[in-house]
């Protein structure tokens, strides 16, 4: 899309909208420290009036010298000293504070986001909208809200300064003022318009922001380099990103462009007015209607609001265009967060899972038509361990997900104890369940923090730990607080099975009574899986034990195996059941007997 295609149009409604933005700003801008927040306000009028002290010094001053009179000139003179050194202080005291609140605005807001993260659900995050709403918030919104502030400290300056210069020249010639006011105000509207266009833009650049953001990871992680520089598709990668950020370069630059231009025709009528102004000024002083440090003190009284206009007129602008920005940080804010709990229900404490029922559930993800699972029936019993097989789609991963209240689900379609997951303490029922996802996270942290977040309340049991480390086989680790990943300084790497192991350990780390593992052996070989799963059975002899296996013969472990088939349970038996009486599993079975004996040949 051309620049010219965005709409820029700005009504009156627009700018109200904006406006009422602010209120919501500075209430959350307040809140990271209100003394310095009241501090700086008081500073910035101080520092407003501050150039009016300074000028009328400097006014003072040059009428004394007229007199030849010392000892007024030296009190004239003491008078101008001080009004520059008090101004050089406050400045001082304000670049203080302001640096210190913009340091706690920027790392509060970005705990506030991060904490929202959070308190998302899953389906948040399987949305392509919210990483747009999010791409928006982290790299443009999260310092804008200072940005807001700043203008309005800006704003207040100006104004205290403009209005105690307009009152120096008022008095003189009254309609001078119409003139210096008159113009920004026209030109008002064309910011606005700018700063429309501006917002327009970066809006729409989301999307291709991220995929930017993407092909750089691609080509700046180790783990994803390796095939890249394989394939050999790195230049391909490197034109891809050439490609989206060659047009956000255009865009800014035609931008800068237009931007410039009005600039230059705001600021030459500003000039051509302001000259016909200070000619009329020195024409008074040379027929002798004024004195000479009146002339001084007019000139840059002048001065003062020629720029204070200016700086109001930017300041309006920049607010506009900020608080365009801010309205998407409280969109991301106010996102709905999870909360699986019905309101006005008392919930039910879980020490303990014996029972697992799934009755009649079905589910599709949301903004999807299609049904991943079908009525799908099952009871697990303590003391079960119960293997889960099924092609890649069959919806194996889905159910582990919903099993581990991930997701949604109606009232009663999945009960623990004989009670619907959805009537629990939800933390209390989190803690009851341990999983590892297929696609599980390697932490580019200790070796602690990665076994550690399993159980976070017992992160510092080193003996514990160590214990979940050997029923994983982890036996390459030796020191709990060794750096893992290569993100960070002194980090080891490890192989896809080493990382499997550390996830696996995470997940045993837990003193849970229900254990699910998602294909829990993808990465390790036959003798380390062997070693995994025996201790994976054992740990689950007084417990529910489910896993998703691939490999029917580890499947073959389990007390029964569940065969899934597009979104349906198609077999529930024994090994030898199944053999018998289930074709989908028997068929499995055979092309696994085929691959095996491939393998030997």
């Amino acid at each position: 899309m051309n620049i010219e295609d965005y709409n820029d149009n700005v009504s009156l409604k627009d700018v109200v909208k904006a406006v009422k933005m602010i209120p919501k700003t500075i209430k959350l801008i307040k809140q990271v420290h209100k003394k310095s927040f009241f501090i700086i306000i008081f500073l910035s009028i101080i520092l407003g009036i501050c150039p009016i002290f300074t000028l009328f010094g400097s006014q003072y001053l040059l009428n004394m010298i007229t007199t030849k009179d010392f000892n007024r000139v030296l009190a004239a003179f003491i008078f101008y000293i001080c009004a520059n050194l008090f101004s050089d202080t406050i400045g001082s005291i304000m670049e203080y504070y302001q640096n210190k609140f913009q340091t706690l605005i920027n790392y509060k807001l970005n705990y506030k986001i991060m904490n929202k993260c959070i308190k998302l659900s899953l389906k948040d995050f399987e949305d392509s909208e919210t990483y747009d709403k999010l791409q928006r918030v982290q790299s443009e919104t999260s310092y804008r809200p200072y940005q807001v502030f700043l203008s309005i400290l800006n704003l207040i300056t100006s104004m205290v300064t403009l209005f105690s210069s307009v009152s120096i020249i008022i008095n003189w010639k009254p309609w001078v003022l119409l003139i210096l006011v008159l113009i920004p105000i026209t030109f008002s509207v064309y910011f606005f318009k700018i700063g429309q266009r501006e917002f327009n833009i970066n809006w729409e650049r989301a999307t291709d922001k991220r995929k930017s953001w993407y092909l750089s990871y691609l080509v700046t992680r180790d783990n994803t380099f390796k095939e890249i520089k394989s394939y050999g598709i790195g230049q391909y990668v490197l034109n891809k990103f050439d490609s989206i950020n060659s047009k956000f370069v255009k865009q800014d630059i035609k931008l800068f462009k237009k931007r410039s231009i009005f600039t230059f025709i705001f600021e030459f009528v500003q000039q051509a007015c302001t000259s016909i102004i200070l000619f009329i000024i020195i024409y008074s002083a040379l027929i002798g209607e004024i004195l000479i440090g009146n002339v001084v003190g007019f000139i840059n009284a002048l001065n003062l609001i020629q720029n204070n206009c200016k700086e109001i007129l930017n300041t309006v602008y920049t607010l506009y265009e900020n608080n365009l920005y801010i309205s998407q940080l409280f969109q991301f804010l106010d996102l709905e967060e999870e909360n699986f709990n019905i309101e006005n229900k008392e919930l039910k404490n879980i020490s303990d899972i014996e029972t697992l029922d799934i009755k009649n559930l079905t589910f599709k993800y949301p903004n999807s038509p299609n049904v991943v699972l079908n009525n799908i029936n099952l009871n697990i019993k303590k003391g079960e361990r119960v293997a889960i097989v099924g092609a890649n789609g069959s919806g194996k991963s889905t159910l582990v997900k919903l099993i581990s209240k991930l997701y949604e689900v109606k009232e009663n379609s999945i009960l623990y104890n004989g009670i619907s997951l959805n009537n629990y303490n939800e933390a209390q029922l989190k803690n009851c369940i341990a999983v590892l996802f297929q696609d599980f996270t390697k932490y580019e942290m200790t070796v602690r923090e990665n076994v550690g977040f399993g159980n976070i309340e017992s992160i510092d049991n080193d003996e514990n730990m160590k214990k979940a480390l050997d029923k994983a086989s982890a036996t390459f680790i030796s020191n709990l607080d060794e750096q893992l990943g290569l993100w960070f300084q002194d980090g080891r790497q490890l192989s896809g099975g080493q990382w499997q192991k550390i996830a696996i350990a995470r997940t045993f780390f837990r003193d849970a009574s229900l254990y699910i593992l998602d294909e829990p052996s993808s990465a390790l070989d036959p003798i380390a899986e062997k070693e995994v799963i025996d201790m994976f059975l054992k740990m689950t002899e007084d417990k529910i034990g489910i896993f998703i296996s691939h490999r029917l013969s580890t499947a073959m472990l389990a007390d029964r195996i569940i065969v899934m088939n597009e979104g349906e349970i198609v077999g529930n038996g024994t090994h030898q059941e199944l053999i018998k009486n289930n074709f989908v599993y028997k068929k499995m079975y055979e092309l696994e007997g085929i691959k095996q004996d491939k393998i030997v040949k």
